[in-house]
């Protein structure tokens, strides 16, 4: 049996206060642009780079497959829409205050930048969050502060969603 590196335990951290904080459902109206945004996200192949606390990782998504990956090694999980969807609703998330900040360019495309609060009841947390949304509907950038069980996460990542697929090393 391998052993997970504590990398991929990182980027699996993250992915999953990617999807838990900001859930398919807002709790607040002025939350639906960027709930709608993370529920078309779910149902699109995309390809994530990012860092949580300045520790790289990498994912991609297939909308059957969840590839995590650091340093060329490659973690493969199951996970179609439903299921993102699902994981969503499961961590009792809730997402409020969302705000439009600014429109600024990312990667030549126009987006709308959102500052948004983010609750979770399981694992127990709360964050504040900025949100790229494009011209598509498509989240292209989100850099969150959070708190969770007591650990601080700073995420930066960038989506895009061109030529997306699995990566040749995937195990």
């Amino acid at each position: 049996m391998k052993t997970i590196k504590p990398i991929f335990l990182i980027a699996f951290a993250a992915l999953a206060s990617e999807f838990a904080s900001l859930p398919a459902h807002a709790d607040d109206a002025s939350c639906k642009p960027v709930s709608d945004a993370i529920a078309k996200q779910a149902r699109t192949p995309y390809h994530e780079t990012g860092t949580v606390n300045g520790k790289p990782f990498e994912k991609i998504y297939t909308t059957t497959t969840l590839y995590i990956g650091n340093n060329g090694r490659w973690l493969k999980t199951p996970a179609t829409p439903k299921d993102v969807l699902d994981a969503q609703r499961e961590t009792g998330s809730s997402l409020s205050d969302c705000k439009v900040m600014r429109t600024e360019t990312i990667d030549g495309q126009r987006a709308t930048v959102y500052a948004a609060h983010t609750q979770t009841t399981m694992p127990a947390g709360s964050g504040d969050a900025q949100i790229w949304i494009g011209a598509n509907g498509l989240t292209l950038k989100t850099v969150s502060d959070a708190q969770v069980e007591g650990h601080k996460a700073h995420t930066d990542v960038r989506l895009t969603y061109d030529n997306v697929q699995a990566p040749a090393a995937a195990q």
